[in-house]
């Protein structure tokens, strides 16, 4: 220290204020540095991998991800499901909600395939017989019928099933069985099931798997009759969701009278948010009056003015009662051109 304030001491004061000048910088640009992470000069140039996803993609990317992980209820064993809502939408129809074991568990049904429902048999009015006609399960003490959800498996902790029900009436002394089962149900009651069953399969982006055959097409044409509704519902409900798919869609909707109608407003509502990717027709055995759609029962009129034409990227799928498939829609296909590699039924 003594050697230091002697060298100080013979210093010029220009020399001591020329000292203090350059510690001060010193202690400035150093600051800078540390601020700007000690990158000297320009910062370095980084290579971005053509593929790296965008970040809105991540988000997708890890949205995909979860789902993929949640732990599926589906397995082919029979298993039960508790109704938790029990919405009423129309005079005889409801929407039920049924739980899943957990609020992360997804249904792990493919889109396009079906379950079944397991329900107590019910007897006719006459034995042996419903709805005046012998009765092939009259022995049986359950049964089973097949049902589409109008949820997919990206609705977590639940699904729901849109069910029309078909009470006695003059015509049908009994009814139906198994809808008239679910409007039986309580809340906290509890459905058995199981599945998934079907050999239609949207994989996504105009890709189907049918009856274990990959293919792509570009346009499909869907008819449903009454319930039928349910498979060809979800099938859109998921391509409409996909902004990358641009698979075309021609749904021609049968029914006996403008009530029967399931999902109509969903569908219009598709139909309204993505012009000219669904086109939406209806026809009915009874119209009131000023209907603006058919009247009457399909035929080949219809099917040409409301479907794709036959190609070899066209599909049409059915699913309805069966005579409506085997004896409107199958010839009537055929007279347009169609054959069994571009027509099926769910």
């Amino acid at each position: 220290r003594v050697m230091f304030a002697l060298f100080l001491d013979l210093l010029s004061a220009e020399t001591k204020f020329g000292i203090v000048v350059g510690i001060v910088a010193i202690f400035l640009i150093g600051k800078v540095l540390l601020l700007r992470g000690t990158n000297i000069g320009p910062l370095p140039n980084v290579s971005v991998p053509k593929d790296a996803p965008a970040s809105s993609s991540s988000s997708s990317s890890s949205s995909n991800s979860s789902l993929d992980d949640a732990p599926v209820f589906l397995n082919r064993e029979e298993q039960t499901a508790p109704l938790i809502e029990k919405i009423t939408l129309s005079h005889d129809t409801y929407l039920f909600r049924f739980g899943l074991p957990t609020k992360e568990t997804k249904l792990g049904l493919p889109v396009g395939k079906h379950f079944k429902v397991l329900a107590p048999n019910k007897q006719g009015e006459k034995p042996g017989e419903w709805n005046g006609k012998p009765d092939p399960e009259a022995a049986s003490v359950e049964i089973q019928r097949s049902y589409t959800p109008t949820t997919l498996d990206s609705d977590l902790g639940h699904f729901d099933l849109v069910i029309k029900v078909y009470r006695a009436h003059e015509r049908f002394i009994d009814g139906g069985k198994v809808s008239q089962y679910f409007e039986s149900l309580n809340v906290g009651d509890s459905i058995k099931l199981k599945g998934p069953f079907g050999l239609i399969e949207y994989i996504g982006r105009g890709t189907f798997k049918i009856k274990g055959k990959t293919s792509h097409r570009t346009k499909v044409g869907m008819i449903a009759g009454g319930s039928g509704i349910t498979p060809v519902y979800q099938v859109i409900k998921a391509a409409l969701k996909d902004d990358q798919d641009t698979t075309v869609f021609y749904v021609l909707y049968a029914n006996q009278t403008e009530d029967n109608i399931l999902l109509r407003k969903e569908l219009e509502e598709l139909a309204a948010t993505h012009p000219g990717r669904l086109n939406l027709w209806y026809t009915l055995d009874r119209p009131p009056e000023g209907w603006k759609y058919s009247a009457g029962f399909i035929n080949e009129e219809m099917l040409r003015a409301h479907l794709p034409p036959a190609a070899d990227d066209s599909l049409v799928l059915m699913c309805g009662p069966p005579p409506m498939i085997n004896f409107a829609c199958v010839p009537n296909l055929e007279k347009l051109g169609y054959t069994k590699a571009n027509y099926d039924k769910f």
